[in-house]
Order: structure tokens, then C-alpha cells, then sequence
């Protein structure tokens, strides 16, 4: 019963780690095989040791066993001291097995004759199942040779080898906490101000991806990489935010009765045009020739066409624009703005026009 109990503590340990130097103990209990004079009978003992940082182990081992002579009446109480050295053979494993050597001291005390004692010497083999980094459970077998008499033949017990000591090995120092990269952009995180920059996009020493232009849009995503206007409005492709607008430019100059020459002041209105098709190049222009209704059709309609080619002539001899997108045409008598009546209206009919129209677009300013 007293061996089940001993069991029973041992499960109540944690899980097993390799035994480690220190002191132990070693309650245990077993059987005392005798010779023939005295009887087999059970035996309780306790064991001191210490385990050594290498194989061997020492142990002082205490045992009592009161029993019977076998033939004679009378009770004998055995007391046996031992000192063993124990070989351990590590394993690696629950199971450590071991041998032992040693020296030790019978003594009996019988209540129908003298006491005695002898001197013994013992080896035994053994073995340590570990579950727990405090205790295993141990059994071992030893054999005993008396010097004077070989009154005690054997041993076996089985008990709990319990250490007392720590481990000798100094707690390992708690590993330094690795620094991470987390976006794997080369800037360590406890320095990476934009954490979550995208892989393989370029950053600067805080972790940011670089913005050449200063626009708040970085390199990667940015589509305009020339947009260093800062009172500009910048989209999310970090390019300027522009507004689009009509603008046109019309040409109005009157002409002498039955003339195609022009006037001192037409040049001005005619710089107006060329100007305006130098900012936009993709401008062309037709020049609207007319005519009042003094004179036969025929000869209005010929005199319209020469209005409207002095303009564009002008437009490309004085100023420069390329003749390809310059045309005229006339319309003689046909569209008169005004009334034919009068003087006033007659001159006013007296004309050469042109309208251009272009779509603009302008950035937008914060």
C-alpha cells in the first residue's frame, strides 16, 4: 500500500526535463532476500546523494528490515548502511539507467542471541524514470558481500529519487527582441514612419516613399513629375488640377466704297488674330469677304473675294502664320449686317470678318 501511495505522488509532477546536478534523495521500499538463517521480509530505507555535472553520482543509503531467524525463534532487526558511486548511462530519454559500486554495514540485532555485524561490499544496477525535472521513479537491484558471512544475499527496492537542488546552469538571458522590417523596405519599424510603404518602392531614410517634386503624391504614383507650382491645386495623380474654358477671337475691319485695299488700322485687328493662332497652333482661320448692294452681283461677289484675300494675306505676309491654315471666301452682296438704304448701313456692309474658337485650360490655384 505504502509503495502505491509512493506512485501515486510521483504522477503529480510535471512533465520530465533532463535530471540536473544537486542534492536528491531516495525514499524507498522493497524486499531484503536473506540466506538461509534468516528470513525474506520486506524493507524500508532512504538514500542521501548528490548527482555531480557529469555521470557519476554518491549516495548514502539507509535500509531496515525486521524479520524472523528462519530456524530458530527470534526476531531480527537488520539495519544496512551503504555508500555507493552510481554510473549514470544518459540516454536521452525518461529512461536513465545506471550501475553502482560501494561499500557498507550490516548490523543485527536478535533477541535470542548476541548482536552482530559485518563489513559489505555491494554493486547493484538500477535505473530512473523521469517525469519531472524534480523526480523520477528509481528502482534498483543490489547484490551483498559480506567480509564474515554471507548472512545477507540481496536487495530490491523502488521508490522516488526527488532532487533538491536547481539546475546548475545559469537561466539562459532573455533573447533581445528582434528588430523587424515589417514592409520589407530597408528601414527598420520602431524608425519606418510609413509603415505600410508598398515592396520594392523606393524610400527615404524615415521609411517614406520619395516625392521628387514636392507635390505630396510620391514617385510611384505620381504621373506629373514636374509639378513644383505649390499655389496649385494637385490631383491624386499628382498632377495639376486644370479648369477649361471657351475663348475666341473675332475680326470686324470695314473697307473704302469699291475697294479691296486696305486701311491703316486693319493691321492692329489683324495682329489680334495672329496672335491668338500663335498661342493656339491648332487654329485655322477662314476670312469672310462682303460687300453692299451698290453694283452688279457679279462684280460684288469678285470684289468680296479680293476684301477677304488682302486680310488673309496680311495675316500671313506681315505676321507669320503659315498659309496652310489660313482661307478666304467671298459672299459679295449676300449677307448684309446692316440696312442698304443708308449711307451708314452701306458702310458697315462694306467688310471683311472672321471668328476662332478654342477650348483652354488653365490651372487651377488653391
Amino acid at each position: 500500500m505504502r509503495l502505491l501511495v509512493l506512485i501515486s505522488l510521483l504522477f503529480t509532477f510535471n512533465a520530465w526535463a533532463e535530471e540536473q546536478p544537486g542534492f536528491t534523495v531516495y525514499p524507498h521500499f522493497g524486499i531484503t532476500l536473506m540466506d538461509d538463517s534468516i528470513d525474506d521480509d520486506n524493507h524500508w530505507g532512504l538514500g542521501v546523494g548528490y548527482r555531480f555535472d557529469n555521470p557519476w553520482g554518491i549516495e548514502l543509503t539507509y535500509k531496515n528490515t525486521d524479520t524472523e531467524l528462519d530456524n530458530l525463534p527470534g526476531d531480527v532487526d537488520v539495519d544496512l548502511w551503504n555508500l555507493d558511486g552510481l554510473y549514470h548511462m544518459n540516454s536521452g530519454s525518461k529512461l536513465n539507467p545506471f550501475v553502482s559500486v560501494g561499500i557498507g554495514r550490516a548490523a543485527y540485532d536478535i533477541t535470542s542471541m548476541n548482536d552482530a555485524s559485518e563489513q559489505l561490499a555491494t554493486v547493484g544496477v538500477g535505473f530512473k524514470y523521469f517525469m519531472g525535472e524534480k523526480a523520477a521513479l528509481r528502482g534498483d537491484a543490489k547484490l551483498w558481500h559480506g567480509k564474515d558471512d554471507n548472512l545477507i544475499d540481496s536487495t530490491v527496492s523502488l521508490g522516488l529519487h526527488i532532487a533538491l537542488g536547481g539546475s546548475s546552469a545559469p537561466a539562459p538571458a532573455p533573447a533581445a527582441p528582434v528588430e523587424k522590417d515589417s514592409d520589407r523596405d530597408g528601414v527598420l519599424n520602431s524608425a519606418d514612419n510609413c509603415p505600410g510603404t508598398p515592396y520594392g518602392v523606393e524610400v527615404n531614410s524615415k521609411g517614406c516613399p520619395l516625392d521628387d517634386d514636392g507635390d505630396g503624391v510620391p514617385n510611384y504614383k505620381d504621373n506629373c513629375p514636374d509639378t513644383t507650382d505649390r499655389a496649385a491645386r494637385i490631383d491624386s495623380d499628382g498632377c495639376y488640377m486644370k479648369l477649361e474654358r471657351k475663348v475666341s477671337v473675332t475680326l470686324n475691319v470695314e473697307f473704302d466704297f469699291d475697294s479691296s485695299k486696305s486701311r491703316p488700322e486693319h493691321k492692329a485687328e489683324v495682329r489680334k488674330v495672329a496672335d491668338f493662332m500663335k498661342s493656339f497652333p491648332s487654329t485655322s482661320v477662314v476670312m469672310e469677304g462682303h460687300t453692299d448692294s451698290k453694283g452688279a452681283e457679279a462684280y460684288n461677289q469678285r470684289l468680296s473675294e479680293r476684301r477677304a484675300k488682302t486680310i488673309a494675306d496680311m495675316l500671313v505676309t506681315d505676321f507669320g502664320i503659315d498659309g496652310s491654315r489660313v482661307d478666304s471666301r467671298g459672299y459679295g452682296e449676300s449677307r448684309p449686317v446692316a440696312s442698304n438704304d443708308t449711307d451708314e448701313g452701306r458702310q458697315h456692309n462694306r467688310r471683311v470678318v472672321a471668328h476662332i474658337e478654342e477650348q483652354e485650360e488653365e490651372i487651377e490655384m488653391k
